[in-house]
């Protein structure tokens, strides 16, 4: 199954896809992973990502300090949202500690890209997140 990467700007509330396309045919994942890396017009210091679309968004990839990209499904960030939902501090915690980078507000903002009714918690919409 091909898929279609874009890059996600995880600093805008709710998360922004940006414009331009990379296919998995033609090397289109490692041009999405040059691209995460390098300087993007218009977000030179936001928190950006890859979303991988076989439609809908299946997987989020996240540069590390390693210089990889870690791969997490989506629907496990589905889940994670919904742990940090319930509002329950043992299991927010530890959602928080399988998954450090995906926090609360991050998956907040990535909500309606997972499909997510991010409305019926009282999200609210606008702005760059600083």
């Amino acid at each position: 199954m091909s898929s279609v990467y874009r890059l996600l700007c995880l600093s805008h509330n709710p998360a922004i896809v940006l414009d331009h396309e990379y296919h998995s045919g033609s090397d289109g994942l490692n041009r999405a992973v040059a691209a995460l890396r390098a300087p993007v017009e218009g977000h030179p210091h936001c928190d950006l990502a890859i979303g991988r679309y076989s439609y809908p968004l299946v997987e989020v990839g996240i540069a590390t300090t390693t210089h990889r990209v870690e791969w997490v499904d989506a629907d496990w960030l589905r889940l994670l949202w919904h742990a940090h939902r319930l509002d329950h501090e043992g299991l927010s915690a530890a959602a928080t500690r399988l998954q450090r980078p995906w926090t609360r507000a991050r998956l907040d903002r990535l909500g309606p890209e997972l499909g997510l009714d991010v409305t019926a918690v009282g999200y609210a919409t606008g702005g760059v997140v600083s």
